[in-house]
């Protein structure tokens, strides 16, 4: 599987501070290998939801690529979500 993410994600990483950008840097190497433990995210197909502590990583999956949309925390992150859907 090839990981690739939305233009806003790095942005969405670069707010994050240091110990939570190496949560996130851990997490994606573990998608990477399993990408479908992961809860789905209801009435979005292949679309799934990574918790790391406050923080969700939403990502879907396309074929052989794992689209990374958005992190964020818990209370932005699903609104944020819709807006990069579109």
């Amino acid at each position: 599987m090839k990981l690739k993410a939305h233009p806003l994600f790095e942005k969405d990483v670069k707010k994050l501070d240091k110990k939570d950008r190496e949560g996130i840097s851990v997490a994606l190497k573990r998608l990477k290998e399993n990408f479908i433990r992961y809860k789905p995210i209801k009435g979005i197909p292949n679309c799934f939801r990574l918790r790391i502590g406050n923080l969700r990583v939403v990502y879907i999956v396309k074929g052989d690529e794992i689209w990374i949309l958005i992190v964020e925390k818990r209370k932005q992150v699903y609104k944020e979500m819709k807006k990069r859907l579109r």
